[in-house]
């Protein structure tokens, strides 16, 4: 697995100080992507398990979320990256282009937060009100919490 970048974010997951971490190797690409460099496995550093631990060791207590921008196509190696996360206290996040129900289980068990859906041109990101995307709150249960990207509206409780 290899990352572009990581930064710490404000305007990724609502209410949320999050470690942000740009994975390459997207099998996009989405029609207007904003980050074609992340289409290239080969771009960006390498992302072991050591040096995972030393950035959550790095920004425990500032950050409160490890989002993963991408990277599910990695799927074995993100998943136990999201379990170390959670066992150091931290809420977890994915961003994806991919369908809710493409998502595979044993990831989204390892979630807090998810997010779903390809970019669609004319449609916009989350802070569109006619966006395609979605963010889910998956814990204590799934919410749409996609609302919160928009003034003045409020989640939707998906019943099952």
């Amino acid at each position: 697995m290899r990352y572009h970048k990581y930064s710490i974010t404000f305007n990724e997951i609502p209410s949320e100080i999050t470690l942000c971490l740009s994975i390459t190797g997207c099998g996009g690409p989405c029609t207007g992507c904003h980050s074609p460099f992340l289409h290239n496995p080969a771009n960006g550093h390498y992302l072991s398990f050591e040096f995972f631990k030393e950035l959550l060791a790095k920004y425990q207590g500032q950050a409160s979320t490890v989002c993963f921008l991408g990277g599910e196509w990695y799927l074995d190696q993100l998943n136990e990256m999201l379990k170390e996360a959670k066992r150091r206290g931290f809420k977890t996040a994915l961003y994806t282009s991919k369908e809710y129900k493409d998502v595979p289980r044993k990831l989204k068990l390892n979630l807090t937060y998810l997010k779903v859906g390809p970019y669609t041109p004319g449609l916009g990101g989350l802070e569109s009100v006619i966006t395609n995307q979605k963010l889910y709150q998956l814990k204590p249960k799934k919410i749409d919490i996609t609302s919160k990207f928009w003034p003045q509206a409020k989640p939707k409780i998906i019943k099952k």
